[in-house]
């Protein structure tokens, strides 16, 4: 382990991380890709807080101007997602990404109306697979994480939210946001995942490119479809997306700079 490791915690927009921010000891700001990123220890765990702004585009360059800068150990990207009814999951629960989709690439669908089809060609290639639109992820960290957080969740403990669903599953990245209860159907039909948002396949395809680790964990704010925002939950999300990632550092933290298997 390198006397510089760190984990570079990531999200779209600066309430996703305010609550992680409050919890930095003496902290202080440098600027990475014209950036703002904190830099502090969470629970003894040396890390970086980033707000890479919203979409592909964004966290693509946010995380490699940090990349080419100072690598990370491991990236954790968190946040708010909207969550597929049909996963189980609602409002406030919590998922971690095993993979992900990104939902806009490929060739145009015979049928309009269809998802696009896979595309002929990889955009990357990892561990000599061919990659052509679903990112994979460490298993491992996703694995030990889910596991952290069910027993967390678990325990009769003030600092647990009580009723709080985990699930382990792909994660879709859409540019276009999901408004309509037929859409949702139909993307989580073709693509079977549990959360949708706007980050994680840029955040994949970096991550593979640079061959570092991807810890990818949200909380749902809404629940994919019609749009109906009096019934989305951004407190909520934000708050339970904060108990996940300090849960995921106090209880791995012993071994987050080390390589995951």
């Amino acid at each position: 382990m390198s006397a510089s490791a760190y984990v570079l915690i990531a999200a779209a927009v600066d309430g996703e991380l305010a609550g992680l921010r409050r919890r930095m000891n003496a902290w202080v700001e440098d600027e990475i890709g014209r950036r703002p990123v904190a830099r502090g220890r969470l629970l003894g765990v040396p890390v970086r807080l980033m707000v890479t702004g919203p979409g592909t585009a964004n966290t693509v360059q946010a995380l490699t101007a940090v990349l080419e800068h100072i690598p990370p150990h491991l990236i954790l990207l968190t946040g708010c997602a909207g969550a597929f009814r049909q996963s189980g999951l609602g409002i406030g629960d919590v998922g971690v990404a095993d993979e992900e989709i990104d939902a806009h690439l490929g060739l145009e669908p015979m049928r309009a109306g269809d998802p696009p089809e896979t595309l002929p060609f990889p955009v990357i290639t990892v561990d000599g697979v061919p990659v052509k639109g679903r990112y994979p992820l460490s298993r491992g960290w996703a694995k030990t994480a889910v596991d952290a957080l069910l027993r967390a969740a678990d325990e009769v403990s003030g600092s647990s939210p009580a009723g709080i669903r985990v699930m382990r599953g792909p994660f879709l990245t859409v540019s276009t946001i999901t408004a309509t209860d037929r859409g949702a159907e139909a993307r989580y039909r073709h693509h079977g995942a549990c959360m949708e948002a706007m980050e994680g396949a840029g955040a994949a395809h970096v991550a593979c490119r640079y061959g570092v680790d991807l810890l990818e964990v949200r909380a749902a704010s809404n629940l994919v479809g019609r749009r109906r925002r009096d019934a989305w939950n951004l407190d909520l999300a934000f708050e339970r997306a904060t108990w996940a990632v300090l849960t995921i550092l106090d209880r791995c933290g012993p071994f987050m700079l080390e390589k995951m298997p």
